[in-house]
């Protein structure tokens, strides 16, 4: 009882530092325990919605169609779990502006099922059309409408029985980067819908493997031998764009999860061990009296502890409960976005539980470290106030020192004396400089990705975005109107020694409104004789000028071989650009997606679309909101650690230099020199964390650049002016705390602090 209160009121008088020693804790617990729910939410959340809808794990795409011979021959490898076929076909729904419809056709409902968000089940023999949730949405469609869908030359007309949503379509790609659920959507029908036309063929094989059967570069060879070579495309799972994009989404956001919680553990540690040095230190005498009085060892060393237990037990509980409840919402609304789901909620992971834990146990282990010294002296002993500290030192060093004048002489002897102290706050200010390098770096970069991408490599005003298989003279007539320049684009594989990857071919025909540049982000001119390769697939499949690679274009069978004759770096595609003369050399026709132009084109009227520079900037903004966010947290975070940190350290520092500072101030030094004096130190200290903070925030910003995916190549760099600015919040940050402390120099009572110890 009597330790209890004892404990209460030592908090009491170290407010300060014990509240920084839980908002560390908490901070800590909070970021990890938050973002955590989040990321591990959204991959548990499409877990589950893949395992309800028995997403594929491969796509075998084939031109010339799959035959009931090739599905049992797929079907019989000891691999295989499961496959069925369907046929894919490009539609658009009779509504205004012809919106672009991906209509699938069912032999059966088992592999990669729609997932009935609103009316019926699916029904393989039924009729009807399982609609786009969302694409109804934003064309005000409802269960039992009607929809009329034109693709082949022919009109379906049926009742939309079902809203759905498809794990293929977790992301949808679109040409403004921003999902145009308007203009763009998918329809599931019955295969008995379509099953009197002649010409229709199975385009596509959705196959399942059984656990453990992880060698797909394998598996493609047993698949393609089953179908007798007669496909174009295998896809794994890892390789699908859907998810490939979303579980890149999910790293980003795990990587920036483990960023905040190291650095605010390590200054919750070294709060707490100066903390309880100072507090043991200024104790001495009570703990003599404890022990004199016939206190055990234990039983004083377990109340000393209880100052590493119970604040951060507290603080961890809290942050654990609110994290996963307060961080995750953020996210939501802009990652909803741009992704489907149909459960949006943060989940439990047991590393919730054990990341606490360890914390608590370390700010415990941090106490006894602080306390175990005094525990082994005699009352007598400790009853004596402590000798102060030696400073090693001498010789040439510091008549060196001596010359560098009274407040380098007295802040270096006061750092050296209390190295624990100087430790902290150069630790503080390297995690404070390290976020905001890293924060004030990731958006500096990715605005400079949108400036590269969007406006030194594209030069165009207008994309007008060519209708699926439109003649010649549609595009030639538009090219004439806008005066603009005829481009081809189109998925492709691409494949070497050390793999395979997909990627966008790139074809022109002349022009100059798309620019190339090198690796460095120069300007460069490509072969126009050749084939170039963009800088990040290069590496991925370990090639250089001069080296062979495989190609084709997707739904097309056979492979084309290429020497590389050029490397571009390209900041959001991947792949291989040429000239159309090189093209028509490896047997393909051009036949153009797109019309580029350097004007303002409205279009429309033959079912084209325009897309503008501005679509462009504001879908690459939409589709990194939720990254910024998490930058802007974590300047925050990066602020309120240095403000606690450096405050808390003025605290302590003033309370263990009271004595020392009363005795210059009764020589005549004012409040004015006293500040500057601790105003030397900080700065001193803040600076040496700064330096060494630069390159962990440079080392922080390559890691989340790792993680940004196949398409994306992010150069990972330091602006000069990241690094000021960086510099500007840390360095003032440490000069207005420390200007904080002026009233308190100026009401120093020099006589109390003088008054020798009883």
């Amino acid at each position: 009882m009597i330790l209890g209160r004892k404990t209460l009121r030592d908090m009491k008088r170290g407010f300060s530092q014990f509240a920084v020693v839980f908002l560390m804790v908490f901070l800590t617990v909070f970021i990890f325990c938050g973002i955590g729910g989040e990321w591990i939410g959204l991959r548990e959340n499409a877990e589950k919605y893949y395992a309800e809808t028995n997403l594929a794990d491969v796509w075998v795409h084939s031109a010339s169609g799959v035959g009931g011979e090739g599905l049992n021959n797929v079907l019989a490898l000891p691999e295989v779990l499961g496959a069925e076929r369907r046929a894919m076909a490009e539609a658009a729904a009779a509504l205004d502006g012809k919106p672009k419809i991906d209509l699938y056709i069912l032999e059966r409902n088992d592999i990669s099922k729609p997932y009935v968000k609103e009316g019926a089940a699916f029904g393989a023999g039924a009729g009807g059309i399982w609609l786009d949730a969302r694409f109804a949405a934003a064309r005000g469609l409802a269960v039992n409408g009607s929809l009329t869908l034109e693709y082949g030359g022919a009109e379906l007309t049926q009742s939309i029985r079902g809203l759905v949503y498809s794990p293929e379509y977790v992301y949808t790609e679109s040409d403004a980067l921003t999902p145009d659920f308007r203009n763009q959507g998918y329809a599931f029908i019955p295969s008995a819908l379509v099953s009197g036309n002649p010409d229709f063929v199975w385009t596509q094989l959705l196959i399942k493997v059984k656990a453990g059967a992880t060698d797909f570069a394998a598996l493609e060879e047993k698949v393609g031998r089953a179908l007798d070579g007669k496909y174009s495309v295998f896809i794994a799972r890892d390789k699908h764009a859907s998810y490939q994009m979303f579980q890149a989404e999910v790293e980003q956001h795990r990587a920036m999860g483990v960023i905040f919680p190291p650095v605010f553990a390590l200054v919750a540690l070294l709060t707490i061990l100066t903390t309880m040095a100072r507090l043991i230190a200024n104790q001495r005498g009570q703990i003599g009296t404890l022990k004199a009085v016939g206190f055990s060892d234990k039983r004083i060393l377990l109340h000393y502890l209880s100052f590493g237990f119970f604040l951060p037990l507290a603080a961890s509980v809290l942050g654990a409960c609110l994290g996963p409840l307060l961080l995750p919402p953020l996210f939501y609304p802009s990652m909803s976005a741009f992704y489907t789901l149909p459960v949006w909620k943060p989940a439990f992971d047991i590393s919730f539980v054990v990341m606490p834990a360890f914390t608590v146990a370390a700010c415990v282990l941090a106490a006894f470290f602080a306390c175990r010294g005094i525990l082994r002296m005699k009352p007598a002993e400790a009853l004596r106030p402590k000798a102060p500290k030696a400073v090693k030192g001498g010789g040439g060093g510091m008549r060196a020192m001596r010359k560098l004048g009274f407040y380098f002489q007295w802040n270096a002897r006061d750092m050296r004396r209390n190295k624990t102290r100087s430790a902290m706050a150069a630790v503080g200010a390297l995690g404070c400089a390290a976020l905001l390098v890293c924060a004030f770096g990731m958006n500096a970069d990715m605005n400079d990705l949108k400036v590269w991408q969007y406006g030194q490599i594209y030069k165009f005003e207008t994309k007008i975005v060519l209708p699926e298989n439109a003649p010649a003279a549609q595009a030639d007539g538009i090219a004439a109107e806008a005066n603009g320049e005829k481009i081809m684009e189109r998925a492709i594989e691409v494949r070497s020694g050390k793999g395979k990857y997909g990627g966008t071919l790139l074809v022109t025909d002349g022009g100059s409104l798309i620019a190339f540049t090198d690796k460095d982000r120069r300007e460069t001119a490509l072969p126009r004789d050749g084939v170039s390769i963009s800088y990040k697939l290069a590496g991925q499949l370990g090639v250089k000028t001069g080296d062979t690679v495989s190609w084709h274009i997707f739904m097309e069978e056979g492979w084309k071989e290429c020497r590389i004759a050029g490397i571009y770096r390209s900041p959001t595609t991947q792949g291989l650009t040429m000239g159309k003369e090189v093209l028509e050399a490896f047997g393909y026709g051009f036949e153009p997606t797109a019309v580029l132009s350097a004007e303002r084109y409205e279009g429309g009227a033959a079912g084209e679309k325009a897309v503008y520079r501005e679509d462009l900037y504001a879908g690459w903004d939409d589709l990194t909101e939720s990254f910024m966010l998490m930058v802007w947290i974590l300047i925050f975070a990066a602020v309120l650690l240095a403000v606690t940190v450096l405050y808390n350290l003025g605290v302590l520092s003033f309370t263990e230099m009271t004595r020392e500072l009363a005795t210059l101030k009764v020589l005549g030094f004012g409040a004015g020199k006293l500040r500057r004096l601790l105003l030397m130190q900080n700065l001193f200290l803040t600076a040496a964390g700064f330096v060494l903070g630069v390159p962990c925030g440079l080392l922080v910003i390559r890691a989340m650049t790792a993680s940004m995916g196949d398409s994306f190549d992010m150069i990972a760099k330091l602006h000069w002016t990241d690094v000021v600015y960086s510099g500007l919040i840390t360095v003032g940050i440490a000069a207005l705390v420390t200007l904080l402390f002026g009233g308190k120099l100026r009401k120093l009572d020099t006589v109390s602090a003088l008054k020798s110890a009883e």
